[in-house]
Protein backbone atom coordinates (compact mmCIF):
# COMPACT_ATOMS: atom_id res chain seq x y z
CA UNK A 1 0.00 0.00 0.00
CA UNK A 2 2.81 2.43 0.93
CA UNK A 3 4.60 1.81 -2.39
CA UNK A 4 1.39 2.33 -4.33
CA UNK A 5 0.66 5.61 -2.54
CA UNK A 6 4.23 6.79 -3.16
CA UNK A 7 3.90 5.96 -6.87
CA UNK A 8 0.62 7.88 -7.05
CA UNK A 9 2.13 10.87 -5.25
CA UNK A 10 5.09 10.87 -7.64
CA UNK A 11 2.83 10.65 -10.67
CA UNK A 12 0.61 13.41 -9.30
CA UNK A 13 3.63 15.67 -8.77
CA UNK A 14 4.86 14.99 -12.31
CA UNK A 15 1.46 15.78 -13.78
CA UNK A 16 1.18 18.99 -11.72
CA UNK A 17 4.57 20.07 -13.08
CA UNK A 18 3.50 19.22 -16.62
CA UNK A 19 0.27 21.21 -16.29
CA UNK A 20 2.12 24.17 -14.79
CA UNK A 21 4.78 24.27 -17.50
CA UNK A 22 2.87 23.43 -20.69
CA UNK A 23 -0.79 24.21 -20.19
CA UNK A 24 -2.98 27.17 -19.32
CA UNK A 25 -6.52 27.56 -18.03
CA UNK A 26 -8.95 26.03 -20.52
CA UNK A 27 -6.35 23.91 -22.34
CA UNK A 28 -7.21 20.30 -23.08
CA UNK A 29 -4.79 17.66 -21.78
CA UNK A 30 -3.52 14.78 -23.94
CA UNK A 31 -5.43 11.51 -23.62
CA UNK A 32 -4.61 8.95 -20.92
CA UNK A 33 -2.40 6.84 -23.19
CA UNK A 34 -0.23 9.83 -24.16
CA UNK A 35 0.04 10.98 -20.54
CA UNK A 36 0.97 7.47 -19.42
CA UNK A 37 3.76 7.38 -22.00
CA UNK A 38 5.07 10.82 -21.00
CA UNK A 39 5.02 10.03 -17.28
CA UNK A 40 6.20 6.43 -17.71
CA UNK A 41 3.34 5.04 -15.64
CA UNK A 42 0.30 2.87 -16.33
CA UNK A 43 -2.95 4.23 -17.73
CA UNK A 44 -4.64 3.12 -14.51
CA UNK A 45 -2.29 5.35 -12.52
CA UNK A 46 -2.91 8.27 -14.88
CA UNK A 47 -6.67 7.75 -14.57
CA UNK A 48 -6.50 7.80 -10.76
CA UNK A 49 -4.28 10.89 -10.67
CA UNK A 50 -6.59 12.72 -13.08
CA UNK A 51 -9.48 11.85 -10.78
CA UNK A 52 -7.60 13.23 -7.76
CA UNK A 53 -6.76 16.50 -9.52
CA UNK A 54 -10.35 16.82 -10.73
CA UNK A 55 -11.55 16.36 -7.13
CA UNK A 56 -9.23 19.21 -6.09
CA UNK A 57 -10.61 21.46 -8.82
CA UNK A 58 -7.33 21.57 -10.76
CA UNK A 59 -8.93 19.81 -13.73
CA UNK A 60 -12.39 19.49 -15.24
CA UNK A 61 -13.31 16.18 -16.87
CA UNK A 62 -16.16 15.87 -19.36
CA UNK A 63 -17.12 12.39 -20.48
CA UNK A 64 -16.61 11.96 -24.22
CA UNK A 65 -14.99 15.38 -24.56
CA UNK A 66 -11.77 15.39 -22.54
CA UNK A 67 -9.88 16.75 -19.55
CA UNK A 68 -9.26 20.49 -19.25
CA UNK A 69 -7.24 22.75 -16.95
CA UNK A 70 -9.66 24.53 -14.62
CA UNK A 71 -9.76 28.18 -13.66
CA UNK A 72 -7.71 28.50 -10.44
CA UNK A 73 -10.05 28.55 -7.45
CA UNK A 74 -10.04 31.65 -5.28
CA UNK A 75 -8.14 31.07 -2.06
CA UNK A 76 -9.04 32.93 1.09
CA UNK A 77 -6.08 34.90 2.56
CA UNK A 78 -5.87 34.45 6.32
CA UNK A 79 -3.45 36.48 8.41
CA UNK A 80 -1.73 34.64 11.26
CA UNK A 81 0.34 37.57 12.44
CA UNK A 82 -1.84 38.31 15.45
CA UNK A 83 -3.89 36.55 18.11
CA UNK A 84 -7.30 36.61 16.42
CA UNK A 85 -10.08 34.08 16.03
CA UNK A 86 -9.91 32.06 12.80
CA UNK A 87 -13.63 32.76 12.40
CA UNK A 88 -12.96 36.50 12.39
CA UNK A 89 -10.00 36.23 10.03
CA UNK A 90 -12.13 34.39 7.47
CA UNK A 91 -15.01 36.86 7.86
CA UNK A 92 -12.60 39.78 7.42
CA UNK A 93 -11.63 38.31 4.04
CA UNK A 94 -15.23 38.54 2.89
CA UNK A 95 -16.03 34.84 3.18
CA UNK A 96 -18.37 32.71 5.27
CA UNK A 97 -16.88 30.58 8.08
CA UNK A 98 -18.72 27.63 9.61
CA UNK A 99 -18.08 24.67 11.88
CA UNK A 100 -18.84 21.50 9.93
CA UNK A 101 -18.09 19.34 12.96
CA UNK A 102 -16.95 19.91 16.55
CA UNK A 103 -16.50 17.67 19.59
CA UNK A 104 -15.19 18.23 23.11
CA UNK A 105 -14.05 15.25 25.17
CA UNK A 106 -11.69 14.18 27.92
CA UNK A 107 -8.58 12.44 26.69
CA UNK A 108 -5.11 11.37 27.78
CA UNK A 109 -2.48 14.07 27.36
CA UNK A 110 -0.30 13.23 24.30
CA UNK A 111 3.47 13.19 24.59
CA UNK A 112 3.98 16.30 22.47
CA UNK A 113 1.85 18.59 24.61
CA UNK A 114 2.47 17.20 28.12
CA UNK A 115 5.70 19.14 28.65
CA UNK A 116 4.23 22.30 27.14
CA UNK A 117 1.22 22.25 29.47
CA UNK A 118 3.28 21.15 32.49
CA UNK A 119 1.43 17.83 32.80
CA UNK A 120 2.35 14.16 32.98
CA UNK A 121 2.00 12.11 29.81
CA UNK A 122 -1.37 10.37 29.90
CA UNK A 123 -2.90 12.67 32.51
CA UNK A 124 -6.47 13.82 31.71
CA UNK A 125 -6.92 16.88 29.49
CA UNK A 126 -9.65 18.38 27.36
CA UNK A 127 -9.51 17.60 23.65
CA UNK A 128 -11.32 19.99 21.31
CA UNK A 129 -11.66 18.72 17.73
CA UNK A 130 -13.11 21.20 15.21
CA UNK A 131 -13.50 21.20 11.45
CA UNK A 132 -13.78 24.68 9.95
CA UNK A 133 -15.28 25.32 6.53
CA UNK A 134 -15.01 28.33 4.24
CA UNK A 135 -18.04 28.98 2.04
CA UNK A 136 -19.14 25.40 2.67
CA UNK A 137 -15.78 23.76 1.84
CA UNK A 138 -13.80 21.98 4.58
CA UNK A 139 -10.64 24.06 5.03
CA UNK A 140 -9.00 23.66 8.45
CA UNK A 141 -8.97 20.79 10.93
CA UNK A 142 -7.95 21.91 14.43
CA UNK A 143 -7.23 19.64 17.41
CA UNK A 144 -6.51 21.47 20.66
CA UNK A 145 -5.61 20.15 24.09
CA UNK A 146 -6.30 22.11 27.29
CA UNK A 147 -5.67 21.38 30.96
CA UNK A 148 -8.71 20.53 33.05
CA UNK A 149 -7.97 23.53 35.26
CA UNK A 150 -5.81 26.64 35.24
CA UNK A 151 -4.89 27.75 38.73
CA UNK A 152 -8.03 27.45 40.82
CA UNK A 153 -10.39 27.60 37.86
CA UNK A 154 -11.84 24.47 36.31
CA UNK A 155 -12.27 24.67 32.54
CA UNK A 156 -15.41 23.65 30.68
CA UNK A 157 -14.76 24.10 26.94
CA UNK A 158 -18.08 22.57 25.85
CA UNK A 159 -19.12 25.93 24.34
CA UNK A 160 -16.41 25.55 21.70
CA UNK A 161 -18.69 23.30 19.66
CA UNK A 162 -20.29 26.55 18.47
CA UNK A 163 -18.82 28.91 15.86
CA UNK A 164 -19.86 31.75 18.18
CA UNK A 165 -17.13 30.92 20.71
CA UNK A 166 -13.45 30.90 19.78
CA UNK A 167 -10.58 29.39 21.75
CA UNK A 168 -9.06 32.78 22.55
CA UNK A 169 -12.40 34.15 23.70
CA UNK A 170 -13.08 31.07 25.79
CA UNK A 171 -9.72 31.15 27.58
CA UNK A 172 -9.96 34.86 28.33
CA UNK A 173 -13.32 34.36 30.02
CA UNK A 174 -12.62 31.03 31.69
CA UNK A 175 -9.17 31.80 33.11
CA UNK A 176 -9.15 35.59 33.33
CA UNK A 177 -5.86 35.39 31.44
CA UNK A 178 -6.17 36.23 27.73
CA UNK A 179 -3.83 34.62 25.24
CA UNK A 180 -1.23 37.30 24.59
CA UNK A 181 1.18 35.32 22.41
CA UNK A 182 0.78 32.41 20.03
CA UNK A 183 3.69 30.42 18.63
CA UNK A 184 3.04 28.55 15.37
CA UNK A 185 5.40 26.11 13.66
CA UNK A 186 4.62 24.99 10.11
CA UNK A 187 5.39 21.91 8.03
CA UNK A 188 4.36 20.82 4.54
CA UNK A 189 2.68 17.39 4.60
CA UNK A 190 0.72 15.04 2.36
CA UNK A 191 -2.77 13.95 3.33
CA UNK A 192 -2.95 10.68 5.25
CA UNK A 193 -6.11 8.64 5.85
CA UNK A 194 -7.15 10.80 8.82
CA UNK A 195 -6.90 14.02 6.78
CA UNK A 196 -8.74 12.38 3.87
CA UNK A 197 -11.62 11.56 6.17
CA UNK A 198 -11.81 15.00 7.74
CA UNK A 199 -10.93 17.39 4.91
CA UNK A 200 -12.35 15.42 1.99
CA UNK A 201 -9.13 15.46 -0.03
CA UNK A 202 -7.50 12.53 -1.85
CA UNK A 203 -4.61 10.64 -0.29
CA UNK A 204 -1.35 12.49 -0.91
CA UNK A 205 -3.03 15.89 -1.31
CA UNK A 206 -0.57 18.66 -0.28
CA UNK A 207 -1.46 20.29 3.03
CA UNK A 208 0.10 22.54 5.64
CA UNK A 209 0.34 21.25 9.19
CA UNK A 210 0.97 23.59 12.11
CA UNK A 211 1.55 23.25 15.82
CA UNK A 212 0.18 26.17 17.85
CA UNK A 213 0.81 27.07 21.49
CA UNK A 214 -1.04 29.91 23.22
CA UNK A 215 0.53 31.73 26.19
CA UNK A 216 -0.75 34.27 28.67
CA UNK A 217 1.12 37.47 29.53
CA UNK A 218 3.28 35.61 32.08
CA UNK A 219 4.35 32.93 29.61
CA UNK A 220 2.04 30.17 30.92
CA UNK A 221 0.92 27.82 28.15
CA UNK A 222 -2.88 27.71 28.08
CA UNK A 223 -3.40 25.34 25.14
CA UNK A 224 -1.52 23.20 22.65
CA UNK A 225 -2.99 22.49 19.25
CA UNK A 226 -2.49 20.95 15.83
CA UNK A 227 -3.88 22.58 12.69
CA UNK A 228 -4.14 20.96 9.27
CA UNK A 229 -4.99 23.37 6.44
CA UNK A 230 -6.05 22.96 2.83
CA UNK A 231 -3.95 25.62 1.13
CA UNK A 232 -6.08 25.32 -2.01
CA UNK A 233 -8.82 26.92 0.12
CA UNK A 234 -6.91 29.03 2.65
CA UNK A 235 -3.74 31.05 2.08
CA UNK A 236 -1.78 31.60 5.28
CA UNK A 237 -0.18 35.02 5.44
CA UNK A 238 2.24 36.43 8.01
CA UNK A 239 2.34 40.20 8.40
CA UNK A 240 5.03 41.88 10.49
CA UNK A 241 4.97 45.47 11.55
CA UNK A 242 7.90 47.78 11.09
Amino acid sequence: MARRETALQTAQGQLRDLIGSEFRTGDKLPNERELADRLAVSRATVREVLGQLAAEGVLTRTWGVGTFVSEPAERVPVSIGDVTALRDRITASGHRPALQDATVSRAECPDDCAKILGLDVGSPVWRVDRLFAVDGVAAAWIRDHLPLRVGERELDPSGLVSIDLDMFEFLAGATGMPVRRAEIEFAAVLADEAAVGRLGVPIGHPLVSATQIGYNAEGLALFHGHITVRTDVLTLRITRGA
